[in-house]
């Protein structure tokens, strides 16, 4: 497996939020190293594609989520050939998000003019 890194690190405007856009990427997202930095507790964050027909949220971490440096392997459920969503209670109905287009971040409430971001893996195909 070869993976690619992608560094998404910014600094907070006065208002407390912050979009970093990074490069754009083709692949499967394996993990993403949350770097909480200097950001004010209870901040909010979404990590997600932007800039190509296949764009989505990869990520989203929600008040308090976000509060220390973690590591995080986001799935997404699989579909069968009917369309219809199976159950992601087994671990075979999940899969390596796409990522495809450019990796944006945007954070908010993370206090005025405060550091931190990301790192995300991603798995090239």
């Amino acid at each position: 497996m070869k993976l690619q890194e992608v560094r998404l690190y910014g600094t907070t405007d006065t208002s407390g939020d912050a979009t970093v856009t990074g490069e754009a990427v083709f692949g499967k997202v394996y993990a993403i190293a949350w770097i909480d930095g200097t950001l004010s507790d209870n901040n909010t964050a979404i990590l997600s594609t932007i800039n190509h027909d296949a764009a989505s949220t990869i990520l989203t971490l929600e008040a308090g989520e976000g509060d220390d440096d973690a590591i995080f392997y986001p799935r997404a459920i699989v579909h069968d050939a009917g369309a219809e969503s199976l159950t992601g209670t087994a671990g075979g109905d999940r899969a390596e998000p796409l990522a495809a287009g450019n990796l944006q971040l945007v954070i908010a409430a993370g206090g005025a003019l405060k550091s931190g971001g990301c790192i995300v893996f991603i798995e090239e195909c």
